[in-house]
C-alpha cells in the first residue's frame, strides 16, 4: 500500500467533513454573539449577580422595563430586578434555588427556618419588598415581615 492510497482517503472524509464543520461553528458563532449581546445589555451588577448564583446558565432574554429588569436563563429560573439592580423576585420555574443563594439573600431568621425544618432543596421562589420576604415552597409560602422579625407560613 502506497502512502498516497492512504491521504486519498482521509482527505476524501476530510472534504466531507467540512461543510458540517462550518455549520457547527457559525451556530456556535451565533449562540456567542447572542450571550454575549445579551450581557453586553445588562447593568454590571446585575449581570455580576446572575454569574454568581447561576454560572452554569446562559441568559436566554434580557429585558429592560421602565423600572425593572428581567433576566431569564435558558432552562433555568426567571429573576427581576428593580431599577437600581437590587433582586425583587427570582423564580426557579419549578427548580429549587441554590442554597448558597437562599443563604445571602434571605434574612438569617428566615434561612435558619428554612434550615431547621429541612425544606432547604424545596424553595422554588422567593419575592421582596419593602415590607417583607416571602420563599414559596412545594404547599406553601413561607413569610418574613422585616418590620417584626415574624416568620408565618400559608
Amino acid at each position: 500500500m502506497k502512502f498516497k492510497d492512504i491521504v486519498s482517503p482521509v482527505r476524501k472524509r476530510f472534504w466531507l467533513l467540512m461543510p458540517a464543520l462550518l455549520g457547527a461553528l457559525m451556530i456556535f458563532g451565533t449562540f456567542s454573539c447572542r450571550q454575549s449581546e445579551e450581557w453586553n445589555e445588562m447593568p454590571d451588577n446585575v449581570a455580576d449577580f446572575v454569574e454568581h448564583y447561576f454560572p452554569t446558565y446562559e441568559v436566554s432574554n434580557f429585558t429592560k422595563g421602565t423600572n425593572s429588569y428581567h433576566v431569564r436563563l435558558d432552562n433555568g429560573p426567571g429573576l427581576t430586578f428593580d431599577r437600581n439592580g437590587d433582586w425583587v423576585a427570582i423564580d426557579g420555574y419549578g427548580m429549587p434555588l441554590p442554597q448558597v443563594l437562599l443563604f445571602d439573600q434571605l434574612p438569617p431568621k428566615m434561612y435558619g427556618y428554612l434550615q431547621e425544618t429541612e425544606v432547604l432543596n424545596g424553595v422554588f421562589s422567593i419575592e421582596r419588598d419593602a415590607a417583607a420576604y416571602s420563599a414559596t415552597l412545594l404547599e406553601s409560602t413561607l413569610r418574613y415581615i422585616i418590620a417584626t422579625g415574624e416568620l408565618t407560613m400559608r
